[in-house]
């Protein structure tokens, strides 16, 4: 399987920002800080803001990390969408506040409450009866995210619900002094909030012992600033070691404030904007974050121009969304592009918007336009009961033109669409978690490109992992090899050894120890500094019986990069194997110190993943689990107690890390709890027991008489 630690991207491209990312979620400290002192002391606070300013991120990597040393209780971030609040599913419901309310139900599934017939009042009350002993005065802190879904127009069916969760709502508001609520929305639903919000500033009124409490207040979320979208770009690659040369950065950041766009006489004009679009950056940092230079080498502006210019940037993610949709509504991608530009690019090379009609919307079916809003292409604003679309931001005029004819005997022709931008397609779909979009992208790049090119052996790579996540190996293995061979004719040893690493991962995950090896060899000797393809060949001699072989290859590794952490963390595990536990505690250590040093403080066991494609839970719970038996064999009980527990706690089903502590457990005396675990490993899946490891397993059951 193909992994990929968040930890290891600094920046999130255009999804919002999750609360365990707070440490790579920079320039909105100010902004984190007096929203958070709002929520603290007001009833209700109403934070607003345009789509894409990143609300969600400010709330869930600013506002919540903010608030873990206040003296609150703060609950699980609500959401009240969702399936079930359809209007066919509502049919033959009668509205009645609480259990019967499906709005009621969605924001206590947040919650993770055990019991979703509870009414909003009695399931506050019971988290404040289980939080009692903490004081029962602490303020509860209740956040619903993106407010507008539940805003939105739906079935008139929905109107009363609506009205009833509200005034549930308001009920609990009522009842419950030290509630404090947070309702997050678009600026552009304010309107529709008004009767609502009447209804709750009722019942957030001052009550006795709470003067302090303000009623209400409201927040406005704006896009970034240019300062502070240089410290958005800036820290996260700072704290991967690499550093901007001085005013490259601000150069960056100047490009997306500047559009610079044609009226329909040629004439050329530039629009400066105050504000930059979080998203946008993000796309752009993104693209300088895959194309950067090694740490001791600054990013200066020159290497910025053919990287992170912005109108490049912007127009290849143009493509790729316009690409995505086309396909997705049967349409010809040239004709939507020509239509988008037509549409909402006017004669003096502005934004025009069009009104929302009945089906259809300037001549194109509605649902294409809520795609491309929902890609921030377009954004949509809710006037009077109706909707009205523009271009997302003044910044996408010029790459739009650039590649479409807006105006009739404009010169040059549309860009055409080729086998590249399926490519890329494809791999924004895969990123995305869409498989069969992905698949379909691929096969079109396939076909518009069947001689041997670049782009052709980067699409059968990428198709190899498709089939390898559809679980079609044997597809997998040979997309690899045509891949590889392909590079190997265009003489791009490095792109091949690439591919034959992967293959050799692939073949390891699959229990095929032989072949993994054979080609992590051949990889490694197009690769030979490759301090994770040289780890990974070792992984697969150890698999394959050769540990002695295994560990020379990880101590080489590390004489040429001592803070290789893939190496560090197979040569501890592999010394706890060898039964050298002063070396694999020395190199557990030495990992700490490493991981610690590049994650800003993140536990070196807590932090890495183990090769092999593990998830980072599992991987640093066998490295946990790992550690503990060498602790537990020198003698130190309680560290290697207090380890295998939480190794069993991060990843209870996975059967190295079983295996492990069953060892940890014999070495105590504990027989019978060892075997116990071992059996338990063996019918494990998260992830299972390789063959080598099942092998091992079962001797260590016969040999103690727990297996016949």
């Amino acid at each position: 399987m193909v992994t990929q630690l968040r930890a290891d991207l600094p920046y999130v491209g255009l999804r919002p920002f999750e609360e365990d990312e707070a440490g790579s979620f920079f320039g909105r400290d100010a902004e984190a800080r007096s929203l958070s002192a709002a929520w603290l002391r007001s009833r209700l606070v109403i934070a607003h803001g345009p789509a894409g300013a990143g609300k969600t991120s400010l709330l869930r990597a600013g506002v919540l990390p903010d608030l873990v040393g206040a003296d609150a209780d703060v609950l699980p971030v609500g959401r009240i969408t969702g399936p079930g609040l359809t209007a066919a599913s509502l049919d033959g419901l009668e509205p009645v506040v609480g259990p019967g309310n499906p709005f009621t139900r969605a924001l206590l599934r947040c919650w993770a409450h055990d019991d979703e017939s509870l009414s909003l009042l009695e399931a506050l009350r019971e988290r404040a009866e289980r939080r009692r002993p903490r004081g029962p005065s602490r303020p509860v802190l209740l956040a619903i995210d993106q407010f507008e879904e539940f805003l939105s127009p739906r079935s008139p069916r929905l109107a009363p619900l609506r009205s009833q969760f509200v005034e549930a709502l308001a009920g609990a508001a009522a009842e419950l002094p030290n509630l404090r609520i947070l309702l997050v929305l678009r600026s552009d639903h304010r309107t529709a909030l008004l009767p609502y919000r009447r209804t709750l500033l009722a019942a957030c009124a001052d009550q006795a012992g709470y003067e302090s409490a303000v009623p209400v207040t409201e927040v406005a979320v704006a896009p970034l600033s240019p300062e502070c979208a240089v410290t958005a770009l800036v820290e996260p690659l700072r704290a991967a070691g690499i550093r901007f040369a001085p005013g490259a950065a601000t150069a960056c950041v100047d490009d997306l404030t500047t559009s610079r766009t044609v009226d329909a006489t040629g004439t050329e004009s530039l629009l400066v904007a105050e504000t930059v679009q979080p998203v946008f950056l993000q796309l752009v940092a993104t693209a300088l974050w895959r194309s950067r230079p090694v740490a001791d080498v600054p990013v200066t502006a020159s290497w910025l121009g053919p990287v992170g210019n912005v109108t490049a940037v912007l127009e290849d993610y143009l493509t790729r969304t316009l690409v995505t949709i086309a396909h997705e509504h049967d349409l010809d991608e040239d004709e939507l592009r020509a239509w988008l530009t037509r549409t909402f690019v006017t004669e003096r090379g502005r934004r025009g918007v069009v009104d929302e009609g009945l089906t259809t919307t300037a001549g194109m079916p509605t649902p294409v336009l809520d795609a491309l809003t929902e890609r921030y292409v377009l954004r949509c604003e809710h006037l009077s009961g109706s909707r009205r679309f523009e271009l997302f931001d003044d910044r996408l005029l010029e790459p739009l033109q650039r590649t479409s004819t807006p105006w009739a005997g404009a010169s040059g022709p549309a860009a055409e669409v080729g086998a590249d931008d399926y490519l890329r397609a494809a791999q924004v779909s895969f990123a995305d978690g869409d498989v069969a979009t992905a698949c379909a992208h691929v096969e079109e790049a396939l076909r518009r490109d069947p001689a041997p090119s670049l782009t052709r052996a980067a699409t059968q790579a990428l198709r190899a992992q498709l089939f390898q996540a559809e679980g079609r190996l044997e597809q997998a293995e040979a997309c690899h090899r045509e891949a590889a061979e392909i590079y190997e004719s265009l003489s791009d040893t490095e792109a091949s050894g690439r591919v034959l690493a992967a293959l050799g991962r692939l073949l390891l995950d699959a229990g095929q120890v032989g072949r993994a090896v054979e080609e992590l060899q051949a990889a490694g000797e197009r690769l030979p500094g490759d301090a994770d393809v040289q780890s990974d060949l070792a992984h697969a001699l150890w698999r394959a019986g050769q540990p002695w072989a295994a560990a020379a290859i990880f101590s080489a590794v590390l004489t040429i990069a001592p803070d290789a952490v893939a190496a560090l963390a197979g040569r501890a595990q592999l010394r706890v194997e060898l039964a050298d536990d002063t070396g694999a505690i020395e190199d557990f250590d030495r990992l700490a110190r490493t991981t610690s040093t590049k994650a800003g403080g993140v536990s070196a066991v807590g932090g890495v993943s183990a090769a092999g494609g593990l998830s980072a839970a599992a991987g640093a719970a066998e490295l946990r689990a790992a550690r503990a038996l060498s602790l537990a064999r020198l003698g130190r009980v309680t560290e290697a107690s207090g380890e295998s527990t939480m190794a069993l706690r991060d990843a209870p089903d996975s059967g190295p890390v079983l295996w492990r502590v069953a060892e940890v457990i014999r070495a105590a005396g504990d027989e019978h709890g060892a075997d116990d675990l071992l059996h338990r490993s063996l019918g494990a899946s998260e992830p299972s027991l390789a063959p080598d490891q099942r092998a091992k397993v079962s001797r260590l059951l016969r040999r103690s008489g727990a297996l016949t």
